[in-house]
C-alpha cells in the first residue's frame, strides 16, 4: 500500500472534511465558514549531532591553534605496531600483549602533543601561557572541567594537569617542565570504549 505524505494545505482540508462528516452523522456541529482551523502538528525537533572521534579531534586542533600552541593531533586511525628488525630481539609475550592493548586503546580516542624542544626560559613561559589559553578554548567548545587544574612537582620541575568532560568523552591535559623536558599533551577518550579494558590490560600500559 502506498503511503502519501500530506502537505500542510492538504492536511487542513482533510481536517475540514472530517469535521463535516462527523456533523452529518449527528456527532457535532458543522464547521462554520471562516472558523479557525486546527493548528498543524509542529515538525519534530532534529536529534542533536553525536559527538564522535572526528569532533573530538576537531576540538583539540581548533583550541590549540587558536591559542597559538604548536603541535599536532594524532591520526584518526591507529598506527599498527612496527615489526621488529632483524637485529632486534624477539618480542616477549608481555610486549606483544602490550602492543595489542596500545593499538586498541588508540582506537578509543585522539590526542595532541607539542614539540619536545625545550627552548629558552622565555619560550617556556610563553608555552605555558598558551597551554592555559588552549584549555580555555576547550571550555569555550563545550568541555566542562571535571577536575580542577592543578600543578604538582615533578623531578626538578612541575606538571600542570587538567581533566574535562564533554558528552560521553573524557579529556586529560598536561604540561610538563622538568630539566630539559618541556612537553604538553592532550588526550580525548570515549568513555564506553575505554571502559572495555580490564585492570590487567591497563597495567600493561604502565610498563
Amino acid at each position: 500500500m502506498r503511503t502519501t505524505t500530506m502537505t500542510r494545505p492538504t492536511w487542513a482540508a482533510a481536517a475540514v472534511v472530517g469535521a463535516m462528516l462527523v456533523a452529518g452523522c449527528g456527532g457535532g456541529s458543522a464547521v462554520r465558514p471562516g472558523a479557525a482551523m486546527p493548528a498543524a502538528p509542529s515538525a519534530p525537533t532534529p536529534a542533536p549531532t553525536a559527538f564522535d572521534k572526528e569532533a573530538a579531534r576537531a576540538d583539540l586542533a581548533a583550541a590549540t591553534a587558536a591559542a597559538g600552541l604548536p603541535g599536532e593531533t594524532t591520526p584518526l586511525s591507529p598506527t599498527p605496531p612496527t615489526s621488529p628488525g632483524p637485529a632486534d630481539p624477539p618480542a616477549t609475550d608481555r610486549e606483544r600483549a602490550r602492543d595489542a592493548v596500545v593499538a586498541r586503546m588508540a582506537a578509543c580516542g585522539v590526542g595532541w602533543s607539542s614539540p619536545k624542544d625545550p627552548g629558552s626560559a622565555q619560550d617556556r613561559a610563553e608555552a605555558r601561557k598558551r597551554f592555559h589559553a588552549a584549555l580555555a578554548g576547550l571550555v569555550e567548545r563545550g568541555w566542562k572541567e571535571s577536575r580542577p587544574v592543578e600543578e604538582v612537582p615533578v623531578g626538578k620541575g612541575t606538571m600542570v594537569m587538567a581533566q574535562y568532560k564533554k558528552q560521553e568523552w573524557s579529556l586529560h591535559a598536561r604540561h610538563v617542565e622538568s630539566g630539559l623536558l618541556d612537553m604538553a599533551t592532550m588526550t580525548a577518550t570515549e568513555d564506553a570504549c575505554a571502559n572495555r579494558f580490564t585492570d590487567a590490560e591497563l597495567d600493561l600500559l604502565e610498563d
